[in-house]
């Protein structure tokens, strides 16, 4: 797994701030990930992203959520298509997590390799540029898969985050 530092950006972050006379490309985006429609569970997640240099960076983190075994980031719809894996990030396949697990529950980079290694074929995205299009478009979910839920437990758009509104979404997950 590769860390996670450096997911969320500090200080008085701007997306207007120029560096070097060039536009700073960095932007957050997350996905409130909650119960889909008809199932009955008390877990709850969500993932934080930050793009920058071409690279997707994300800290997925998950409550009461019993038997997991992956997590992906489907374009299009809950179930569409799957560009990446988020759980298990390093083998880009399946790893149960038995029983109820509250915590982080992977963490990682994604780049265009990762998207070649985990993609299926009928996905749109081929690189990380392509993912960043299907999330601005509004057609990127992340969903979490568990045994008692094999097609989605907890599911939720990925969108953009407003830096300004990070204070709100601590008080909310914190």
């Amino acid at each position: 797994m590769t860390g996670g530092a450096g997911v969320v950006a500090g200080g008085d972050y701007d997306d207007d701030r120029k560096t070097d006379d060039k536009v700073d490309d960095r932007k957050l985006y997350a996905a409130e990930l909650t119960p889909q429609k008809d199932v009955k569970t008390d877990a709850r997640g969500a993932v934080v992203f930050q793009y920058r240099a071409g690279t997707l960076t994300f800290a997925l983190v998950v409550a009461n959520i019993e038997d997991t075994f992956m997590t992906h980031i489907h374009e299009d719809e809950v179930l569409g298509p799957i560009a990446v894996w988020l759980h298990n990030f390093r083998t880009q396949d399946e790893e149960l997590v038995e029983g109820r697990f509250t915590g982080l529950l992977d963490a990682g980079t994604i780049t265009d390799d990762v998207i070649e290694k985990g993609r299926v074929p009928d996905a749109d995205s081929e690189s990380v540029a392509d993912l960043i299009e299907k999330i601005e478009a509004g057609e990127a979910y992340v969903n979490t898969h568990t045994e008692a839920n094999p097609d989605g437990e907890l599911a939720g758009q990925i969108e953009r985050l407003d830096v300004h509104d990070l204070a709100k979404a601590y008080d909310k997950y914190c």
